[in-house]
């Protein structure tokens, strides 16, 4: 059985920031509403991550169920996190910092400007319900850091038939930050034999964006 390890390192994450906020909601200002949805999107994470990391339940349905509920919540976690990070009237002491994986920016890193180029987009591997990319400087191919001043890679994805055209810039969904320039995108099996359609960008450390790649675009297997 092989586990992802992008989805188990979410897992860890996901259970100590929801129930965090839930136990902080009226000192991070989050609206009850907000703090159901975030239960509520928990405890259907913990019920499909059971059926996923369970030998007898493991399988293309359990993987697939895991996949579209990443997609989903890791986006939406990270929305409330940035308004929490963002929110000038929160004080955050140590604790929330840990426990929301809010980090202080040094006086240094707030000053560096995005870049000025977009990334390229290269094809790792394309299987298993996941698909693996490599987001690089174009004048540096070989080289698998970020660019100087970069802290994140931005993405989007959308889907399309295998004979689709590109969609509008506002038909695609922007995904969490990849803190390294190889990372996964994790999809369902619906999407198998659909088109993918992937965009990318460099982060600053304060999370401004540098010019977008061209859209890379694959078939899922």
């Amino acid at each position: 059985m092989i586990l992802s390890d992008k989805l188990l390192k979410f897992n860890y994450f996901f259970k100590a920031f929801v129930a965090y906020i839930v136990a902080h909601a009226t000192e991070l200002m989050i609206s009850p509403d907000q703090a159901t949805n975030l239960e509520e999107d928990w405890l259907d994470w913990n019920l499909k991550n059971g059926s996923y990391t369970t030998p007898d339940t493991h399988g293309p349905v359990s993987i697939s169920d895991i996949n579209v509920a990443y997609e989903e919540y890791a986006p939406k976690a990270e929305t409330i996190r940035v308004q929490i990070r963002d929110n000038s009237a929160i004080v955050l002491n140590g604790t929330d910092r840990v426990n929301l994986d809010i980090k202080i920016v040094s006086k240094s890193h707030s000053k560096i400007l995005p870049r000025d180029f977009a990334p390229s987009i290269g094809l790792v591997k394309n299987n298993r319900l996941e698909l693996e990319i490599f987001v690089f400087d174009s004048a540096q191919p070989a080289k698998k850091s970020k660019p100087t001043g970069v802290k994140f890679i931005g993405s989007a994805v959308a889907y399309t038939g295998a004979d689709g055209a590109e969609p509008p810039r506002d038909a695609f969904a922007t995904r969490v930050p990849e803190g390294k320039t190889i990372f996964s995108i994790l999809y369902p099996t619906d999407k198998v034999g659909k088109k993918i359609w992937v965009i990318c960008w460099y982060m600053s450390p304060t999370g401004k964006p540098s010019p977008e790649s061209i859209t890379f675009s694959i078939v899922l297997v």
